[in-house]
């Protein structure tokens, strides 16, 4: 288990770092995977080019930067503050399941509910008895298969009714940390696939077992909440977004916490998805958009569109007044300037969008650069769409070898970085032509790289990379 620790000699270089105020650095760094400034080197392996690098356990969470400091996750339940310097941990918390402490009314209906659990349980096990005998005999027997559904099928239905019950005590089953089988964890992503989200000022984190957290700079522990145990399949995977006083959260509602003590201040149901919701203005309002295609109102958590697409496990790209969900197909709207009823909300393409090449999961988050929107899918169909016209300009399936793609596209510098989690990585030349730059492996990884600089950071499921020459 990682301890928790503090390096006090840290304080006075924190301080310096300039407050961003409302501009949050998250997911993606600003959500976009864009890296305008940065000049990375073009080639790297396990030795070259490695400023340094240190052991971490799994994550899938992708850095966060913040002056010379960085901020990463690892399995269970740990957030960790990094020297971006040298790559030595400044700090580490853990947050446990155990330490949310359930109020007095919340204990006696605790009490009283384990009672109920006990006895339907008993219930459960001894229906289950009766059921396993009850198939043996029918198969011993060779009963045909619509007589042996007759006879199973009301005792199942007797089964299925006290699980219900059981589900139905919703204080005792809050108050349970879900288990490795439930829909908050999968041992691809883990507990810890969400990317932290700073304001300069305090770091927020959540983990798939649905607890959220706050911590300032120094790492001391400002609130730990329990939102809800996460529903989404294969584990949970989207990342918590920081709109000025609150932090949307997602686990099975999607939530709005108050960044000062992380009460909920709305609730709005919306089914969780693997991606991040994207943040934008219209007009003077702030919203979401959420990988299902809803706009979500953040002061108030009201859906004002819904239907504009969808993109799957990743999440929408957001740039210039417009938003495009890209998976399977690709659909792009120009967005409103208010939020005026009826609001409306233009394709900016005729149809329903163009095919995209390649069936399977869309895992990668697209780039948009120069009026060209590069995708991926896990099985590495790469494509690239005119964001002005909706025409594919070329497809072409990479060359990876064993693998599936789950880091997001990112742009640093001139050029493309596509990735796969066996460890390779393309360098492309974006534009209308397919042209490769370079091809290099590192280890297996899953989180999106980040770039500043000369420097590109590497979240693998072993080890923090720092790459640079």
């Amino acid at each position: 288990m990682i301890a928790s620790r503090t390096v006090t000699a840290i304080f006075v270089a924190i301080l310096a770092i300039p407050v961003l105020g409302q501009a949050a650095i998250g997911f993606r760094t600003d959500g976009t995977g864009r890296y305008p400034d940065a000049t990375p080197p073009l080639s790297w392996d396990l030795e070259k080019n490695v400023v340094w690098k240190i052991k971490l356990t799994q994550s899938n969470a992708i850095p966060v930067i913040l002056g010379d400091k960085l901020f990463t996750c690892t399995d269970p339940c740990v957030l960790l503050c990094i020297n971006k310097a040298d790559g030595k941990i400044l700090w580490q918390h853990e947050s446990f399941f155990k330490e949310i402490e359930p109020t007095e009314k919340e204990k006696d209906l605790i009490d009283l509910e384990s009672k109920q659990d006990k006895t339907i349980s008993a219930q459960q096990s001894t229906l289950e008895k009766e059921m396993s005998a009850l198939r043996k005999m029918l198969k011993d027997d060779a009963t045909p298969k619509e007589e042996a559904d007759a006879k199973i099928k009301p005792l199942q239905a007797r089964i299925d009714e006290l699980r219900s019950k059981r589900q139905a005590l919703a204080t005792l089953n809050r108050y349970k940390e879900p288990g490795k089988n439930a829909g908050g964890f999968h041992p691809t992503g883990g507990y810890s696939s969400a990317t932290p989200v700073t304001d300069g000022k305090n770091i927020y984190v959540i983990y798939g077992n649905g607890l959220a957290a706050a911590y300032d700079l120094v790492g001391k522990r400002l609130w730990l909440k329990l939102i809800e145990h996460p529903t989404a399949a294969y584990g949970h995977g989207a990342s918590p977004v920081l709109i000025k006083d609150k932090l949307l959260v997602h686990f099975s509602d999607l939530v709005a916490l108050n960044t000062k003590d992380g009460s909920e201040v709305w609730r709005t149901k919306i089914s969780p998805s693997h991606g991040t919701s994207m943040h934008t203005r219209i007009g003077e309002v702030d919203v979401v958009v959420h990988p299902s295609g809803k706009i979500v109102r953040v002061g108030d958590g009201v859906i004002v569109a819904k239907n504009l697409g969808s993109c799957g496990p990743n999440s929408p790209l957001i740039q210039e007044g417009k938003a495009f969900f890209m998976a399977g197909q690709a659909r792009g709207f120009t967005l409103p300037t208010s939020l005026e009823s009826p609001m409306k909300i233009e394709p900016l393409w005729k149809g329903k969008g163009v095919s995209l090449k390649g069936g399977s999961y869309w895992f990668p988050s697209p780039v948009l650069h120069d009026d060209l929107i590069y995708a991926l899918n896990a099985t590495a169909n790469f494509t690239v769409v005119d964001a002005k016209t909706g025409q594919r300009v070329y497809e072409e399936k990479l060359e990876f070898g064993r693998g599936e793609c789950y880091p997001s596209i990112t742009l640093a510098g001139k050029y493309l970085f596509v990735s796969s989690d066996n460890g390779h990585t393309l360098i492309l030349q974006p534009g209308r032509e397919y042209k490769e730059i370079a091809h290099n492996t590192l280890e297996p990884f899953r989180s999106s790289l980040v770039f500043e600089g000369k420097r590109m950071y590497v979240r693998s499921t072993k080890n923090l990379w720092c790459i640079g020459e």
